[in-house]
């Protein structure tokens, strides 16, 4: 599963002094009682700040990294109508030489942690993640600059990525003729997903929603988020398809319908699982070495091409 990928960018190792800076630019009054280093994620490097006002989430981004302005839209247009941390203060300019970020800390449990310890989810939870998803995939955005993907046509995509020497190093050539028949004989189908544009997280797994104690879940990490196939954010969330049953795909389904303008395809699944496969073709073409990402990603498309048959 992805809680074994590593890190794609090393995390950003702070000290009680930059922590104490940033803190007071937010508020001159926080006084830093204790910080721990939280040891998840690929990319941005997050801390659970204890300060005589509470608990805090303190993230750095990555150098020259520009999406923490998606996470203030985010923050600005959903915070008290789906469950996301609010972002408190943005810290642009400070001795990290990196954009910070102070959100309210969400005191649960990571979706992800709980699926590996149990190998399943509740289904209020199946609810929640569906409803959640409609209300993503439903809300008009108005402030599309921010969020604006300049990709090329999707039905490029598969090939796009396919032919990148270095990805057909990483699945062999055997999976790579392979996933070109399925694509091929599934054109049809890729028109299909391709009607279904909203606004997305783009990064919707278990890896980042949280459970807290009155088992409501919350949403993080935006970073990603844009417009593109409402049906890529289900089969992200599906991924790992062990861990769900069928009873938990139908209530999955039930639940978005009916919170949502628009309801799933009847093959919904289906097309969930074949847009979810472009984006660990998509991953494999990275220039980093990160062997266990690389060969979890690969098990990804082969067990898509074995739920097609290919």
């Amino acid at each position: 599963m992805d809680n074994l990928w590593e890190r794609s960018i090393p995390f950003y190792n702070m000290s009680i002094k930059e922590i104490t800076v940033i803190f007071a630019e937010c508020d001159k009054h926080f006084e830093i009682l204790n910080y721990f280093p939280i040891n998840v994620g690929c990319r941005n490097s997050n801390y659970k700040v204890h300060t005589n006002k509470g608990y805090f989430l303190l993230r750095i981004c990555p150098l020259n990294d520009i999406s923490y302005k998606k996470e203030r839209t985010i923050s600005e247009l959903f915070y008290g109508y789906l469950n996301i941390p609010k972002l408190l203060f943005v810290s642009e300019d400070n001795i990290t030489q990196r954009v910070c970020l102070i959100y309210e800390y969400i005191h649960g449990e990571s979706m992800q942690e709980l699926l590996i310890q149990r190998g399943k989810l509740e289904d209020s939870i199946i609810i929640q993640v569906a409803e959640s998803a409609s209300y993503i995939h439903n809300y008009d955005i108005t402030n599309k600059d921010v969020f604006d993907n300049d990709y090329p046509p999707f039905l490029t995509w598969y090939d796009l990525f396919l032919e990148k020497e270095i990805v057909a190093e990483r699945i062999g050539k055997e999976i790579k003729e392979r996933v070109k028949t399925l694509i091929a004989d599934k054109k049809r189908d890729l028109y299909e997903i391709d009607k279904y544009i909203s606004f997305t997280h783009s990064d919707f797994r278990p890896a980042n929603m949280l459970i807290d104690k009155n088992n409501s879940i919350w949403i993080v990490d935006w970073e990603f988020s844009g417009f593109g196939h409402s049906l890529g954010d289900i089969g992200q969330f599906f991924r790992y398809e062990n861990n769900f049953n069928q009873k938990q795909i139908r209530i999955f389904q039930e639940a978005y319908n009916n919170s949502s303008k628009r309801s799933l395809p009847s093959d919904w699944y289906e097309l969930s699982k074949l847009r979810d496969l472009v984006n660990p073709l998509q991953m494999l073409g990275s220039k980093e070495d990160l062997p266990q990402k690389y060969t979890d990603l690969k098990d990804v498309v082969i067990n898509i091409l074995a739920f097609f048959g290919y």
